[in-house]
């Protein structure tokens, strides 16, 4: 798995063979089959593991741990760290899934349980009082892509993006979209426009 992952730092998924990756590894290529039945499942299990990752590290926020705006920030902060790490992952599977069904299929269970975990917490926070109504599935949705796309272009290559910059950015968006007022009722800025 950890070959894999170092090969999709320079290598699509398309690109990628039983034989180059177990080139990486002190392993026959025979052993492969031992544990994968065919590079499929091989990088799902990268999916699922880099999504446990991920799991803790949004953890704050999504179980709703303390002050909500510091907990997101706490929360995207270990989902941008634990991405400098398996960003290509993400990549090779986002980039595979629209020409390969069965990455599809892995990449939309994937984006859906991320989707569900985040429409849960909109919906306690509002009946907290923390968001105003909005539609929690499709602001989850719209705000899961932001950052599926901003990691992957940002960490999912060499050399990789500004790690804090990433962070700054998805946190702004997040706390806007969530916790902010509309931007109908936003105060005038200097110009007096809005």
């Amino acid at each position: 798995m950890d070959s894999a992952t170092r090969l999709l730092w320079k290598h699509p998924f398309r690109d990628l063979t039983v034989a180059l990756v177990m080139a990486g590894t002190p392993l026959s290529r025979p052993a492969f089959y031992q544990y994968f039945a065919d590079l499929h499942e091989l990088i799902e299990s990268l999916l699922l593991d880099v999504e446990v990752v991920l799991q803790q590290s949004a953890n704050p926020w999504i179980s709703g741990e303390g002050e909500p705006i510091a907990a997101l920030r706490k929360s995207l902060g270990g989902v941008v760290q634990a991405c400098v790490e398996h960003g290509p992952v993400l990549r090779a599977v986002s980039e595979a899934a629209p020409l390969d069904k069965r990455l599809e299929r892995a990449w939309a269970a994937y984006f859906g349980r991320w989707d569900d975990a985040v429409e849960a917490r909109i919906k306690a926070q509002q009946r907290e009082g923390l968001i105003p109504r909005l539609d929690a599935r499709r602001i989850a949705h719209a705000l899961n892509a932001v950052d599926v796309a901003v990691v992957i272009e940002e960490l999912g290559r060499r050399p990789q993006g500004d790690p804090r910059a990433v962070l700054d950015t998805l946190h702004r968006i997040w706390v806007g979209a969530l916790y902010s007022r509309s931007p109908g009722k936003m105060p005038l800025g200097r110009s007096g426009r809005k």
